[in-house]
């Protein structure tokens, strides 16, 4: 990861790398990608804390803070604070395509993503894309809980799995098929020029490529479509490879904009109040370790009481059949 010293204001909070990328997490690698398209200096701070959280990635930015969770989420804090905006220069027809693209990742190709992330067959490697420097017992019930919480999301049953199932897929596979027809054979969806539709889509798309899943049904769909293959291999490696981006000027970071600064000046019957001391991002998500913790202990401990009974139960009736 590039940074241009000591003067970098811009700091990008993710989950832990993996798998050949400075990020493993499908939510992060895409503004990952975004700032890189946008050849703005960044330093990465990685946070192992509180794997499920919807507030990851966020940006600091001064005393700033841009949140995924926030309406527009990190890409539309870097734009209303002036330090990237790769859309800024498509018509209004451009624009209006590229929302109804965006908005078919954001559903379509988002929930088959966390459908195959979460299934069981994928566990080992859910597990290193968002616990990968956690203890044994809280990982187990963290993944416990999200797995619950995504399943429930995408209203999966057991009854109703294999049918769900085909109908995200079909869903990501015309998706697929739409922007490889957008894509055609050109650098960029639009205008020749990076937008914020293609760090969405190449996160996507170099995520399921190489996070070596026990069965991916999305990478075998991108697949069928070898401009989308390509266009993921050629931009991944020139992104993502430490000197790939120094040997490009195009990508090259460059120091964004120093943070406003606040007024210092002071009426005559306004009084100074002390400077808050602003919060790092480890300040912020270390303080609710121990609550995640604690969390995690109670619910192994209904786990347990809950098969511990039941198994008891079982006993007792196997007592009076006999």
């Amino acid at each position: 990861m590039e940074s241009s010293g000591d003067s970098v204001d811009l700091v990008l909070v993710t989950r832990p790398a993996g798998f050949g990328m400075p990020t493993v997490c499908p939510a992060c690698l895409p503004v990952y990608l975004y700032l890189r398209l946008a050849a703005v200096s960044f330093r990465e701070q990685v946070s192992a804390v509180e794997p499920d959280s919807v507030d990851l990635p966020c940006v600091e930015y001064g005393e700033n803070v841009g949140f995924s969770s926030e309406n527009g989420g990190v890409i539309e804090f870097l734009r209303k604070e002036k330090i990237a905006d790769l859309d800024a220069d498509l018509s209004d027809s451009e624009k209006a395509e590229l929302e109804t693209c965006k908005a078919m990742m954001e559903s379509w190709v988002a929930d088959a993503s966390a459908f195959e992330v979460w299934t069981r067959d994928n566990d080992r490697q859910c597990k290193v894309v968002y616990f990968s420097e956690l203890p044994w017992g809280l990982v187990q019930a963290l993944d416990w809980k999200q797995r619950l919480a995504v399943m429930q999301r995408l209203g999966i049953t057991p009854e109703n799995t294999v049918a769900r199932s085909e109908e995200l897929f079909r869903k990501a596979s015309n998706a697929y098929s739409a922007l490889s027809v957008l894509l055609s054979d050109r650098k960029f969806f639009f205008n020749n020029r990076p937008t914020s539709l293609d760090a969405l889509v190449l996160g996507h798309l170099i995520f399921h490529l190489r996070v070596p899943f026990e069965i991916s049904t999305l990478k075998g769909e991108i697949l069928k479509y070898q401009n989308l293959v390509d266009y993921a291999e050629s931009w991944g490696k020139q992104l993502l490879d430490k000197q790939a981006i120094l040997a490009n000027p195009a990508f090259r970071p460059k120091a964004p904009p120093s943070p406003p600064l606040r007024p210092t000046k002071l009426g005559s019957n306004e009084r100074e109040e002390p400077a808050k001391k602003a919060r790092s991002e480890s300040d912020i998500l270390l303080k609710k370790r121990a609550k995640y913790f604690l969390i995690a202990q109670f619910l192994a401990v209904l786990m347990y009481i809950f098969i511990a009974g039941y198994e008891v139960d079982d006993e007792d009736l196997d007592v009076d059949d006999d």
